[in-house]
């Protein structure tokens, strides 16, 4: 073996072995974030005691508490986060924008338009809400890719148009709620804020169900995404076809937002920034996808457990903190963004 091929060959074995220490790290960072979930409460839970409760050694009120009350939102807020943190890493993607996320250009809102036309009109099972939400996202999608077809550079129209859309169908979901019962414009109201309160085994079998779908469906299509990552050229020099490629990859990252909106409502920013710090973290390919969705599932476990605890005897739903922390990020990647151009 050369040497240049042995420093080659040894500067990839390094990146690999830093990459799966990068995703060890985050793994354990969730496991924490969901083990605080589980813990921590009005009533604490030791340790010991969660992971007796999940084994079955454990019986009676810590097994209630932990499995039947507090598991299943641990669990809502890792499959939310990575479905959220995948939607973002397709659309920036496809968009070759950082800030092209659903909930940046439109397509949350269009969700929650869908799911509120539901509300509003009594037809409120969970899965005729569900149903709203994805025509809202899929028909948001569509509105969104018929004003910047053709119009010059994608990535920056997209944002812009998409600000412009998310603004309009803001202002109908206020006109619906104020048009609503008052007892249905409270119950939207508190939905639409984004919270995981009230999720149980009941109300998350469909949601994981459609995620784990969708999610095997995108793990399908991750060679597409690796490379719509290089450019569209380069893509196209690989053997990829593009436009279907995107339109495939658009349906299924629609569908995941549409999805955890329907089921928790919007949820801000964990999508625009768990692409963000992956890319930080470790190199565009594989190991991207995994981090991407590990991080996005952390961000929202860990949102959940300070809107739980942050304020002692008063819960603050996750979109809200989501919303506070995701402002600030968005802020801070504007200003650092501007310094580069400067």
């Amino acid at each position: 073996m050369s040497a240049v091929n042995r420093d080659g060959w040894t500067a990839r074995r390094g990146l690999e072995t830093r990459e799966r220490r990068t995703l060890g790290a985050l793994a354990l960072l969730l496991v924490v974030a969901v083990g605080l979930s589980l813990s921590v409460g009005s009533t604490f839970v030791d340790p010991a005691r969660v992971i007796g409760a999940l084994i079955g050694t454990e019986d009676g009120g810590i097994r209630l508490l932990v499995v039947e009350w507090r598991l299943p939102r641990a669990l809502a807020a890792v499959a939310f986060g990575a479905a959220l943190g995948l939607s973002g890493l397709v659309f920036q993607t496809i968009t070759r924008n950082e800030l092209g996320s659903p909930d940046v250009i439109g397509l949350t809102t269009g969700a929650y338009t869908g799911a509120l036309v539901v509300i509003t009109s009594g037809s409120g099972s969970g899965t005729a809400v569900t149903v709203g939400a994805l025509v809202g996202g899929f028909a948001t999608a569509a509105v969104v890719a018929a004003l910047v077809a053709g119009r010059g550079d994608l990535g920056y129209r997209i944002v812009i148009i998409g600000i412009g859309v998310s603004a309009v169908l803001a202002s109908v979901n206020a006109w619906m709620l104020l048009r609503a019962r008052l007892e249905v414009a409270i119950s939207a109201s508190i939905w639409g804020s984004g919270s995981l309160n009230g999720v149980g085994w009941s109300q998350l079998r469909t949601p994981l169900l459609v995620i784990g779908v969708l999610g095997l469906l995108l793990l399908c299509a991750r060679r597409g995404i690796w490379a719509l990552q290089l450019g569209d050229d380069l893509a196209r020099g690989l053997g990829t076809r593009v436009t279907a490629t995107k339109v495939g990859l658009l349906a299924l990252a629609v569908g995941l937002t549409a999805v955890v909106t329907a089921a928790a409502g919007p949820i801000a920013f964990v999508a625009l920034a768990a692409p963000h710090l992956a890319a930080a973290l470790v190199r565009p390919g594989p190991v991207h996808l995994a981090a991407t969705a590990l991080l996005g599932a952390a961000l929202l476990t860990v949102a959940d457990v300070v809107g739980q605890h942050a304020i002692p005897g008063r819960a603050i739903p996750v979109g809200l903190v989501t919303l506070v922390l995701g402002g600030a990020y968005l802020i801070w990647f504007v200003l650092r963004s501007a310094r580069r151009l400067t």
